[in-house]
Parts: C-alpha cells; sequence; structure tokens
C-alpha cells in the first residue's frame, strides 16, 4: 500500500529545526539554544537535543542561524576574477584556512565589475567578513565594502589611514632579484617589462622596480622598453612579433608580468627560429605550473598566491574575534626561481 502523499512529502523535504524539537519534546527555542548556547541548557536535555539532531541527521540552515547569533560563521572572498592558477591557488589557500578555522567560504567574482553595480556584487547576505581584492583604482567598490559595515580585509591594494587590515604582496624584492639577473648577461638598453594592464597595482609596482634598477646602472628606460597589456597568451605574441618585426626580439631579455605573456613570447620566438635562452631570455611571473611545462622550463617570480588566501582569512578571524584592534598589514615577498629560460 502507498504511503500517504503528506508521508512522501515529509521525507522528501530537508529536516527543519521544528522536526529537531518534536523528536526531542522540546521547544524549538530549545533546540536553538543547544546549537548556539549550550551552556544555557541543562546537560540532560541538551543530550536529548543533540540524540535527535544525530538520528535526523539534521543539517542546521547558517543564514537562519545568523539572523538570530549575529554570526554566520561564514566568510566572503571577493576576486577580480576566479580563472587561472593564481586566483585557484589564493581560494586553495583562503578555503583551506577557512576550514582549520571552522569557517565556511563563500566566493565571489563580481568585483570585476569596477564600481558598477557594486551594491549587489557585494550583497552577500551574512558573512561575518569580508576579503576584497581590489586590483586597479576602484573607489566605488571600496566605499561599498566599508557600507557593509563587517569586518573587511583589502588584498592587493594600500590605502592608506585606512581603518581596515589589508594583505599585499612586495613586488619589489622578486622584481628586483628578477631584473638584477636578467642584466647579469643581457645590456640594460635590450632588456623590457611586458606587463598587464596600466592601471594594475602590481603592474605599476613592477615596473617601478624596473626602472629602478636600470637606472641605478646608469640606464634611462626608453619608451618601447617598458609595455603594457593584458595578462595573457595572446598579449605576449603580439608583443613578440611587433618586436621580431622590428628586429628587437633577439638578443634581448624580457621580464613579463606573469608566465602566460611569457609563454606567448616563447612560441612567437621558437615560430621564428629563435632560441630560449641563447637568442631571448624570459623571466616570468606567478611561478605557475605552467611555467614548469614549457620547454625550456621557465625561471619565474614567485607569488605566494595560497599564502595571500590564508593570510586574509586569518586577519578577517581575528577582526571577527576583536573588532577594537588596530588595522594592520601584511607584507609577503616575492623571489625569484631561476630555471633554463634565462640562463
Amino acid at each position: 500500500m502507498a504511503a500517504p502523499a503528506s508521508a512522501e512529502a515529509a521525507r522528501s523535504r530537508p529536516v527543519s529545526i521544528e522536526d529537531v524539537a518534536g523528536r526531542a519534546g522540546v521547544s524549538t527555542a530549545t533546540v536553538s539554544r543547544v546549537l548556539n548556547n549550550p551552556e544555557l541548557v541543562a546537560p540532560a536535555t541538551a543530550e536529548r537535543v543533540q540524540r535527535a539532531i544525530a538520528e535526523l541527521e539534521y543539517r542546521p540552515n547558517l543564514f537562519a542561524k545568523g539572523l538570530m547569533t549575529r554570526k554566520s560563521h561564514v566568510l566572503g572572498i571577493a576576486l577580480p576574477d576566479i580563472y587561472g592558477e593564481f586566483y585557484s591557488e589564493l581560494l586553495r589557500g583562503a578555503d583551506s584556512e577557512a576550514r582549520r578555522l571552522g569557517y565556511h567560504l563563500l566566493v565571489s567574482s563580481e568585483a570585476r565589475l569596477n564600481g558598477k553595480g557594486a551594491s549587489s556584487s557585494l550583497a552577500f547576505g551574512l558573512v561575518d567578513g569580508l576579503a576584497l581584492m581590489i586590483t586597479e583604482p576602484n573607489d566605488a567598490l571600496l566605499k561599498e565594502a566599508i557600507r557593509l559595515d563587517v569586518p573587511l580585509v583589502v588584498l592587493d591594494s594600500e590605502v592608506k589611514g585606512a581603518k581596515f587590515d589589508s594583505v599585499v604582496v612586495d613586488n619589489d624584492v622578486g622584481t628586483r632579484e628578477a631584473v638584477e639577473h636578467l642584466l647579469q648577461g643581457t645590456p640594460a638598453a635590450r632588456c623590457c617589462f611586458v606587463g598587464g594592464p596600466k592601471e594594475n597595482f602590481d603592474t605599476q609596482a613592477r615596473v617601478r622596480t624596473f626602472t629602478q634598477v636600470l637606472k641605478a646602472r646608469g640606464h634611462d628606460v626608453k619608451a618601447d622598453q617598458a609595455s603594457f597589456g593584458e595578462y595573457s597568451t595572446e598579449w605576449g605574441e603580439k608583443w613578440a612579433l611587433e618586436r621580431h618585426k622590428a628586429g628587437k626580439l633577439k638578443g634581448s631579455a624580457v621580464l613579463c608580468g606573469n608566465d602566460e605573456i611569457a609563454y606567448g613570447i616563447m612560441l612567437v620566438a621558437q615560430d621564428s627560429g629563435l632560441s630560449v635562452p641563447k637568442d631571448v631570455r624570459l623571466v616570468g611571473f606567478d611561478d605557475s605550473r605552467l611555467g614548469r611545462l614549457m620547454r625550456p622550463r621557465l625561471s619565474s617570480v614567485r607569488m605566494p598566491a595560497a599564502e595571500v588566501g590564508a593570510a586574509a582569512v586569518q586577519a578577517l578571524v581575528m577582526r571577527v574575534s576583536d573588532s577594537a584592534r588596530a588595522p594592520r598589514q601584511l607584507r609577503l615577498a616575492t623571489n625569484l626561481i631561476v630555471r633554463e629560460s634565462s640562463k
């Protein structure tokens, strides 16, 4: 005989707090106290509620719980994008640290909206804190994040006098190592920097150090020695093709904004009959798996992506625990990994 429709519906729907209360013979308020403030409930009653939770395999709704406790144990992280190894590594580090500390991670790539629709892009709902990566000037997005009035950590952006924590990568150390390495076998006039968008904070920091190191060697960087485009293989190919047509690719040493740009340059060089590193020396940025798969293997400046994600989560959890502590800025170092492409 078929079970009544109501019984089938009851079995198919998620277990609710009312179901737990009914099984344990207590009110829903008591179940809520057991979940959120168990010290307020008599031990025998708490044990009966926990037994009902286990038998019914009840999983509390984090957001409903957050409405009552004002704590969801969910952290939000908003990135310009989630495509590519750098962002996947950053998220891996953030998620691992969040789980270690007993938090869940809510991820969004809507920060790429550059302030357009920022209100909806940061509508994370009940999060205990937000980590926001800002890679280019974007006052609207930052103001919207501040208006959320939750603990905030900003990644990749330094704001003087800020009342929030920040985690930034020190591009200077790794860039300086890379440029000095390239100068060991190539004249300053033949060294080039091929970066991402000119407005990008990392691009600006790297080209600044590139210029400083060459100037310290008595060379003023010419306009065609620093180029800006996208963090893509296609941009690397375009730059290299134009350079080769002008007869300037051979004999050059190139610091690239990321490993994808370096890959594009290497493809053009090899297709043009040039040898890497004999005719063209290359150093990438990020030290991604792509660089280790390339032949010759790519020298690259290591970016501590996973460490950035983990540090952001640590800072948020500390801020959630102590909202009154002074804002802190954490700087993580970069370093050059030398392989065959630049020797």
